[in-house]
């Protein structure tokens, strides 16, 4: 179902244990951080290393990215799904590539290319999860301030078990376990997630408005802290 573009930019997918699906992302998360920070580490370098030959254009550059990540700048989204970020990797990738021949330094940089831009982390999973089992997880990651998003699939069921009765079913609903009807409250999700001041959370029906859906994904995707979205099947 992925695709990239012209680029041959794209989405990677990876998954753990059903239970851990919020840790797991989080993971990623930090891993990227460490990179960058790596990444700043080898920008330095290469600068202060008066051996290594640079055009003034890419020595500003990488001046430029040194400042961002030192005044700690967000990856804020800009039109059409860019970043800040990404038109820098985007403007330094040819200045590398023509310059790195002969520099070790400049190679490095040229290697860890793709890290100068903005990436995007998604965390998908069920109500059976999210509302359940991960539940824990989930609030850590909520709590944790770290720029994620994460997408909630409500079926109001256990649907991996063949649509048994979960914290997410509503009140007085017919389902496996449940033959007299629900009687508990449906686990309101979104309000636990508001009582994170610092999360973007959202809840969606695409069958009910799909341009309110578009609008929150969009949302929860610039948001530069955590974001929860909710989608009702």
């Amino acid at each position: 179902p992925y695709t990239v573009n012209a680029k041959g930019e794209g989405p990677a997918w990876a998954n753990s244990l059903f239970e851990d699906n919020a840790e797991f992302g989080l993971g990623m998360r930090r891993a990227f951080q460490q990179r960058r920070d790596y990444l700043t580490l080898q920008v330095e370098d290469a600068l202060e290393d008066k051996t290594v030959a640079m055009s003034e254009k890419l020595r500003r550059l990488l001046q430029q990215f040194l400042v961002m990540r030192k005044e700690n700048q967000h990856d804020l989204l800009l039109p059409r799904g860019r970043s800040i970020y990404h038109q820098m990797m985007e403007r330094l990738e040819p200045l590398l590539h023509e310059e790195m021949p002969g520099h070790a330094k400049l190679e490095r940089l040229y290697d860890l290319r793709d890290i100068f831009g903005r990436i995007s982390f998604w965390m998908v999973g069920g109500d059976g999860w999210a509302y359940d089992i991960g539940f824990g997880g989930l609030d850590h990651v909520l709590a944790s301030g770290q720029n994620v998003n994460i997408l909630v699939l409500d079926t109001e069921g256990y649907s991996n078990t063949g649509a048994q009765i979960s914290k997410a079913t509503p009140t007085g609903a017919v389902m496996k376990m449940a033959a007299g009807g629900n009687s508990a409250k449906k686990k309101d999700l979104g309000a636990i997630a508001m009582m994170h001041e610092n999360a973007y959370v959202a809840s969606v029906s695409l069958s009910a408005d799909v341009g309110q859906t578009v609008k929150a994904f969009r949302e929860a995707e610039a948001y530069t802290g955590p974001s929860i979205v909710i989608a009702y099947a």
